[in-house]
């Protein structure tokens, strides 16, 4: 038995597939070629990994989409081929240049932090797939499924899923990655039963080569060669699963109601026109989290406003009578605009981002606020606006009375920062409501990267700082009369969303692929025992105890196979 981190509820037994990793070796000794011959290596196989990452990309719709589009840019960035060609002018081989060259970048971007940090296995797999090039094989792939098969990897990146068969996956292991990376990410949007950080399991698979697995997503385990007591619990559990997802879960206008006739919103997280219909089909009470960066993204000047009016009068419309709450653009040094401008810093993980960029570029929010404010006036929809990064009670004062400026009356920010934590009584003092974002607080208080598979233990969402925080916050709220709701990937997880409401947080906003998992753990219990769940997770000291003793007070979860 092993056991890694659940990143997307399921249970699964069956066959596995072991995703290869053999990478050619860059060899450090001299090139017997010209400088001119790899350099043509080098740049016909940049090219080629380039277009390939360019078709994966059309091929998919959503979050991956987007993903991979950035992945094609990096990939063709003059940037790594000149710092690949310095090495080549010094006699070494393409391969050993692009190594090298990658080298750099990745260290650049886990000094930069945040976002640019979580691009660092991008690279390596960008990496990885020009040394294929270059050597004249095919990268591995994930082949095609004859019968369902359990996915194992030492980590998946983007590329390798683009062409994945979903009805032929029944769950995803890997070694790597974490609670919120792009494999645990992937597996939720597609709701594929996913197990990340995992040690071991790579050997595990390499030393029992035609072995049955067994994976169950809610505690973790990965198991090879179950015996008979292992089967017949993953195979009860196979059967609630089944079972929940045609229960009837008890709604009203306003929201998921629980046993004892509590109401509790649950929203949905989107980020593109695509997601607005899915966020409908799922149930979503409205919208929690809308990203506006997909509208700047690869834009060399800012979208003007009658762009951006039409762009938020479509992503609002079909959310009649409902509440769709938008963020305001959330760049900064860790998520380069070319049309901003930012000076150097030391550290860009800490430096000017989300609301921090009023300083030098108001016009942008202020540009941003008038176009949300007419689209609001468009549709039916019931708009809510709130700042990312805010730090401090007087910006979140501020941002407030600006937002009413453009006829904006419910304005809000994100509390993702830990000094805002400290002053939650303050920010909810001068805001109509707050939203936690759990990713990047959890890794701001435990100054973890969330893509680090080293660290992935740090950025369990059970942490007992984290939950604290949380718990903290949504008293701020309740004695304010604030609302506060979460919209970081831990209201995603169903036995977790029941304890963030049991702790006072008001809504919920959560993924669309989780968001029915979510409504049946919500509405299965009282609004007592959700109550009891989260003060036990609260008086927890580790993560997994705060998980058990949380599930011990949500007796229903085992019956719904959650």
């Amino acid at each position: 038995m092993l056991t890694g981190i659940p990143a997307s509820s399921g249970a699964a037994i069956g066959p596995f597939f072991l995703l290869n990793t053999d990478i050619p070796v860059a060899d450090a000794q001299q090139s017997q070629l010209s400088t001119e011959q790899e350099t043509q290596s080098l740049t016909a196989a940049i090219a080629r990994v380039g277009a390939d990452l360019d078709a994966r990309a059309a091929r998919t719709t959503g979050e991956l989409h987007e993903i991979l589009i950035a992945m094609a840019e990096i990939a063709t960035d003059p940037a790594i081929a000149e710092e690949a060609e310095a090495f080549i002018a010094g006699g070494r081989t393409a391969s050993y240049a692009m190594v090298k060259a990658t080298e750099v970048f990745q260290e650049l971007l886990t000094a930069s932090g945040g976002y640019l940090a979580e691009r660092v296995s991008d690279v390596a797999n960008i990496r990885d797939r020009v040394l294929c090039e270059i050597a004249g094989i095919s990268y591995p792939e994930i082949p095609h499924f004859d019968v369902p098969t359990v996915l194992i990897a030492q980590d998946l990146s983007p590329a390798d899923t683009a062409d994945l068969e979903t009805d032929k996956v029944l769950a995803i292991v890997t070694a790597g990655g974490g609670p919120t990376s792009h494999t645990a990410i992937i597996a939720r949007s597609n709701g594929i039963a996913a197990i990340v950080a995992c040690p071991g399991v790579v050997q595990a698979a390499i030393a029992s080569p035609n072995a049955t697995v067994a994976v169950d997503a809610t505690t973790g385990d990965v198991v090879f060669n179950p015996d008979s007591t292992v089967k017949s619990a993953i195979e009860n559990k196979i059967e609630k699963i089944k079972a929940r997802k045609s229960r009837t879960v008890s709604r009203s206008k306003d929201g998921y109601i629980t046993t004892d006739n509590v109401v509790v919103p649950i929203y949905a997280n989107i980020g593109r026109i695509e997601d607005t219909v899915a966020a409908v089909t799922a149930g979503a009470d409205g919208v929690g989290l809308l990203r506006t960066e997909l509208l700047y993204l690869d834009r060399s000047d800012a979208p003007t406003l009658q762009e951006q009016t039409a762009i938020y009068t479509e992503l609002f419309t079909p959310f009649n009578n409902q509440k769709v709450i938008i963020r305001t653009l959330d760049a900064g040094a860790d998520k380069p605009m070319a049309f901003i401008s930012f000076d150097n810093e030391p550290n860009p993980a800490l430096g000017v981002r989300g609301y921090r960029t009023i300083n030098k570029h108001e016009n942008l929010l202020r540009t941003q606020l008038q176009a949300i404010a007419a689209a609001a006036k468009a549709t039916k929809a019931e708009v809510w606006v709130m700042a990312p990064m805010i730090t401090l009670p007087e910006e979140a004062k501020n941002f407030v009375a600006m937002a009413k400026e453009y006829g904006l009356e419910k304005a809000g920010v994100m509390i993702e920062v830990p000094a805002a934590v400290f002053l939650a009584d303050e920010i909810t003092k001068v805001c109509h409501f707050v939203s936690i974002g759990t990713n990047d607080l959890g890794q701001y208080l435990h100054a973890a990267d969330r893509e680090s598979a080293a660290l992935a233990g740090f950025n369990d969402p059970w942490q007992p700082a984290l939950l604290r925080a949380v718990h903290q916050i949504a008293q701020a709220g309740i004695k304010n009369n604030c609302p506060v709701g979460v919209c970081g990937e831990a209201a995603s997880d169903p036995t977790l969303a029941s304890v963030l409401v049991g702790m006072g947080v008001s809504s919920l906003s959560c993924s669309v692929a989780t968001l029915t998992d979510v409504a049946q753990a919500i509405t299965a219990h009282s609004s007592a025992q959700l109550n009891q769940a989260g003060k036990a997770a609260v008086g927890a000291n580790t993560a997994s105890q705060a998980k058990n003793a949380a599930r011990n007070e949500l007796v229903e979860l085992a019956n719904l196979g959650l």
